[in-house]
């Protein structure tokens, strides 16, 4: 974690969020009136700005595309991050280029995604520890369409307490020496609750921003 953003990250009151510029690894935080940490101008800016006002009360993380680049935003509840999380939160956190240059021998990569997503394509050498399964993942998404994003939120909620039992009896035959790197779609919400799973289960963890959207666009550039 940048120096500056960790420093400035401990001292803030309110909620902010955490951006990170994929194409480069740049971080910053905002707190969708002005950037509070980081250096980044212009339309950009003005983008990660306005967008920043329509996720702050939110605490789910997400990856969107703007002129051909893609943003990760990520709310953090100030309280909450100093009193439990800590610093691991922005930690654990790694850029596509950061995961290439791991030693791929210590480490262990784990796709949340659903096995129907797993089967079309993943990350070469990762196997698939799914935070929902096919069904689930499609009643998620139609519950979404039809009834909003709160009452697929709270369906999501009830299908992830039932299957933890499921997640950790697979997590716990895993290598604890390796480090896990975790991703899912986007790097949003179904990445973030297996992390922190794993984390629960005494792992070392590591989430892959911007996702497997994130990998396939740097491979196709």
């Amino acid at each position: 974690m940048d120096e500056e953003i960790l420093s400035r990250l401990l001292t803030f009151k309110n909620n902010v969020i955490l951006v990170i510029r994929l194409k480069d690894g740049r971080k910053m935080i905002t707190d969708g009136k002005k950037i509070l940490a980081g250096k980044i101008s212009g339309e950009l800016a003005s983008f990660i700005l306005n967008y920043s006002k329509n996720i702050k009360n939110t605490n789910t993380p997400t990856v969107v595309e703007h002129s051909g680049e893609l943003i990760y935003f990520e709310p953090i509840n100030i309280k909450k991050y100093l009193n439990s999380i800590g610093i691991e939160l922005i930690d654990e956190l790694i850029t596509i280029s950061e995961f290439e240059e791991m030693d791929k021998d210590n480490i262990i990569i784990v796709d949340a995604r659903a096995p129907r997503e797993y089967a079309e394509k993943t990350i070469p050498n990762a196997i698939n520890i799914p935070l929902f399964l096919d069904r689930e993942h499609e009643l998620i998404g139609k519950t979404y369409k039809k009834e909003g994003r709160d009452k697929a939120m709270d369906l999501a909620s009830d299908i992830i307490g039932e299957g933890i039992k499921r997640i950790t009896k697979t997590a716990v035959k895993l290598d604890r020496n390796k480090t896990i790197v975790v991703f899912c779609a986007r790097g949003g919400m179904r990445s973030q609750a297996i992390a922190t799973i794993f984390k629960l289960l005494g792992f070392k963890v590591k989430r892959l921003v911007g996702g497997f959207k994130s990998y396939n666009l740097n491979k196709s550039n």
